[in-house]
């Protein structure tokens, strides 16, 4: 009897240690992989009013591509500046919020392939005729704080850029009049000005070309293999151009 228990309990162990195994050969599919997002950053990222859930086209997209390389991803809400932070200090697997692929920072993390291009827009107030573009911004002008936007208004002689935590105070600020402009990512400022026609207008075209790009903490190697293969076959199969048209980010 005796025996018979013992070789019972044998069974169960190698077992598990079967179960282990299979699972720790799965690799990155078992893994869960945490995603940085700055949902504010409609369409792109936001949270959705009524259910308080994170929506977006950059969220639909990233589930996409985690369903066709079998990734297990759990999704962060997470400021831009510490978002940022996060990345170059590996807290955050990767990242996706209409993050701008530059070198520098590439010094700090890497970058999967672009999957979208974007471009700094200028909106005003709807009577406003002073400024036309970029080139006749003045005053103070919303920008979100760390991003291309910020950097761009900075270049112009004569602008003085107000940078804001989230986009829609700096946007808010602007129909309230306490700012001359807001300049953002075109398809952000379209949003906006589609949301609000009756207060808002887009002025002049996108003066940036920006590639957008998941951010990778650095060593992740296989993780960037992965999302970039997602990247591709989102692109390939036409889930890429579906999710644009159902946001409306085209």
């Amino acid at each position: 009897m005796k025996k018979l228990i013992s070789l019972a309990v044998l069974g169960l162990v190698l077992t598990s240690l079967l179960l282990t195994a299979c699972s720790s050969s799965s690799g990155t599919a078992s893994a869960k992989i945490t995603v940085a997002t700055d949902a504010t950053w409609r369409p792109f990222e936001y949270k959705d009013d009524k259910t308080q859930q994170i929506i977006g086209f950059e969220i639909d997209l990233i589930k996409a591509i985690a369903a066709k390389e079998n990734l297990n991803i759990e999704i962060k809400n997470v400021p831009w500046d510490p978002l940022l932070a996060g990345m170059a200090q590996g807290t955050y697997d990767c990242a996706i919020s209409s993050i701008t692929i530059t070198a520098d920072r590439k010094k700090e993390m890497d970058f999967t392939d672009s999957y979208w291009t974007a471009g700094q827009q200028v909106v005003v107030q709807k009577a406003n005729t002073s400024i036309t573009g970029n080139k006749t911004l003045s005053g103070n002008i919303g920008v979100q704080l760390g991003t291309t936007g910020d950097l761009e208004v900075q270049k112009v002689k004569g602008a003085v850029s107000k940078p804001y935590d989230t986009i829609d105070l700096a946007f808010l600020d602007l129909m309230n009049g306490q700012i001359s402009a807001v300049v953002c990512d075109n398809p952000v400022s379209m949003f906006y000005v589609n949301q609000y026609p009756d207060k808002l207008k887009a002025v002049g075209s996108a003066f940036t070309s920006e590639g957008y790009g998941i951010a990778v903490a650095k060593g992740k190697t296989d993780l960037l293999k992965n999302l970039n293969n997602g990247i591709k076959a989102c692109k390939d199969d036409g889930t890429m151009d579906k999710l644009a048209v159902q946001w409306k980010v085209k």
